[in-house]
């Protein structure tokens, strides 16, 4: 018999070739899906079937084919022996076994991770349950959020080793961060004003009282991402921290800044810092810390809506008393100064009673017209502007610049220690009438503006400064004016440039100099009544909350 395949033969072997492939996907793919468990045999039986049954077909010699089919029966009588000889109960118990030792493992694992847990939350409900309990244990403090803050900032550093905290809560009104409580020593990881001193306790109060925008600053900027930042090495090229040096005190060391949540917003930033040169702050410390300002987060809940409740509830009795005696305060009746129109705007805005102004006609030579915007509410305000008000009375009939007796004031308000906030913004003129002259001294963010009627210009020429009561060496300068007939001079609290309408646009400096403008020509009265109309039609039926005073001195000649 000739051993070379006839040539229509090769159409059976790719047949059986393709039937064998077809096969082995089948089974490859009940494996994958675990539909049934095929021995691994099998898989290389049809193997080695298929590799005969393409080899023939290559070489056309049938005695390959004969080889491949006798290795694949070997194969398979092996496993079929095995099988036969095999006790099924031995290879039951042998897999069982393996099984409880897989299982037995996954267990300790599952208990560990548990047990992890356990612990992790633990700690959380603890941190929880001490933040509330202390939160609930200040609502009968003074100053019930002050003292929270306190525990709170002291809690942080006791926990992460920390040399330095301070809290920053997001006034949504005004739309920026103020600092509400500082613990232990914070170096200032931004630039401070070019006219600050480097001096410790100046340094620390300009801090406590400043306010930030929520972009452009270190604060800002984490505190509108929203996460946590570690800051290792301040001094770093991209670092964001700037560096106040050369004083010891002001060089900066690793920072953990962390924004507060409530319902997903951000409604504080938490600063910590260590000294420079000090170890930055690890993982474990920064995950204690988000912890334990998590758990203020929901301890301030409860306290904030007792906060509120307790401010409504005592500015609504106190608002009521002020507002008699800040009404007692102000003149009754604007003087008939010669060569001079006066005009003014008062809108006390409910409970507020933070604006006074004064007109006090000592001499000719000495006439003093005071514009003053306290800080704080009700009758805490009410005490520090009658305190302001006698002392300008005192001192006003002196032959002393503005400026020294801004200066004179704020030294004896500063030492002043009845745990009150005692600050004010204060523009302070004194005109004299016999050579038609001025001097201006400011102290805070009144402005004052003046209108020059030989030139149609308006424009402010106060200078923002530290207001009263922060500093008793603070000190002032004075603005000399030529006046002419027809010049105007104004002054005005925050109220009238920051009022809102309803789209939340501040009134702003530009339109109250467009209608000061507009109405040069009349009366100092009528252009206060210009203003008024201007700021009411502005307005609408928004409410406003910070008062709204105004003064406006015209020179008639």
């Amino acid at each position: 018999m000739d051993s070379t395949i006839d040539s229509f033969v090769h159409i059976p072997i790719l047949i059986a070739a393709a039937a064998g492939l077809i096969l082995f996907i089948l089974l490859l793919l009940s494996k994958i899906r675990n539909t049934s468990k095929v021995s691994f045999v099998f898989y290389l039986a049809i193997g080695v079937s298929i590799a005969g049954l393409l080899y023939t077909y290559k070489n056309r010699q049938i005695m390959y084919l004969v080889v491949t089919f006798l290795l694949s029966e070997f194969l398979l009588i092996i496993y079929a022996f095995v099988l036969a000889v095999s006790d099924p109960k031995k290879r039951a118990q042998k897999k069982n076994q393996k099984e409880k030792e897989q299982n037995s493992d996954a267990d300790a694992i599952t208990k560990e991770a548990i047990e992890q847990i356990k612990e992790k939350y633990s700690d959380i409900i603890s941190i929880n349950r001490d933040l509330v309990t202390k939160a609930a244990g200040f609502f009968s403090s003074e100053d019930a959020m002050s003292a929270f803050l306190q525990y709170f900032d002291k809690l942080l550093l006791e926990k992460t080793g920390a040399d330095g905290c301070a809290v920053l809560l997001y006034d949504e009104f005004d739309d920026v961060l103020a600092v509400k409580s500082l613990e232990g020593k914070f170096p200032p990881p931004y630039k401070l004003p070019e006219d600050l001193p480097h001096k410790p306790i100046r340094v620390e109060t300009n801090f406590k009282f400043s306010q930030f925008a929520v972009s452009g600053n270190i604060f800002g900027d984490i505190f509108t991402a929203g996460k946590p930042v570690n800051i290792a090495e301040p001094n770093a090229k991209n670092s964001p921290v700037f560096q106040n040096e050369p004083e010891e005190f002001l060089k900066c060391g690793p920072y953990l800044f962390i924004p507060m949540q409530q319902d997903g917003e951000n409604i504080a930033l938490v600063c910590i810092s260590r000294a420079a040169g000090q170890e930055p702050f690890t993982q474990d410390e920064m995950n204690d810390a988000c912890t334990i300002v998590e758990a203020a987060s929901t301890a301030l809940r409860p306290l904030n809506s007792f906060i509120a409740f307790t401010e409504h509830a005592e500015l609504t009795k106190e608002g009521d008393i002020a507002t008699k005696f800040q009404k007692a305060l102000l003149p009754e009746k604007m003087p008939v100064i010669n060569k001079l129109s006066i005009g003014k705007y008062s809108m006390p805005a409910e409970n507020v009673c933070g604006d006074y102004y004064d007109i006090i006609p000592s001499r000719k030579e000495r006439i003093t017209f005071i514009m003053g915007d306290v800080a704080g509410k009700g009758m805490n305000s009410l005490i520090i502007m009658a305190m302001i008000r006698a002392m300008f009375r005192l001192v006003s009939n002196t032959n002393k610049s503005s400026a020294t007796l801004l200066e004179w004031v704020n030294r004896a308000i500063c030492s002043e220690k009845n745990g009150m906030d005692h600050f004010a913004s204060v523009s302070l003129i004194n005109y004299n009438s016999i050579d038609n002259t001025a001097q201006v001294a400011t102290s805070g963010t009144n402005p004052v503006l003046f209108y020059s009627a030989a030139e149609g210009t308006i424009k402010k020429i106060s200078i923002d400064c530290e207001p009263i009561g922060v500093e008793k060496t603070t000190e002032y300068k004075d603005i000399d004016l030529t006046l002419n007939a027809g010049d105007i001079l104004i002054s005005c609290t925050d109220g009238v440039l920051e009022c809102l309408n309803e789209n939340g646009v501040q009134y702003s400096l530009n339109n109250l100099t467009n209608v000061i403008k507009a109405n040069c020509k009349l009366s100092g009265k009528d252009i206060a009544n210009k203003v008024k109309d201007s700021i009411k039609k502005f307005c609408g039926t928004t409410q406003q909350y910070d008062d709204q005073s105004l003064l406006v001195v015209k020179i008639q000649g």
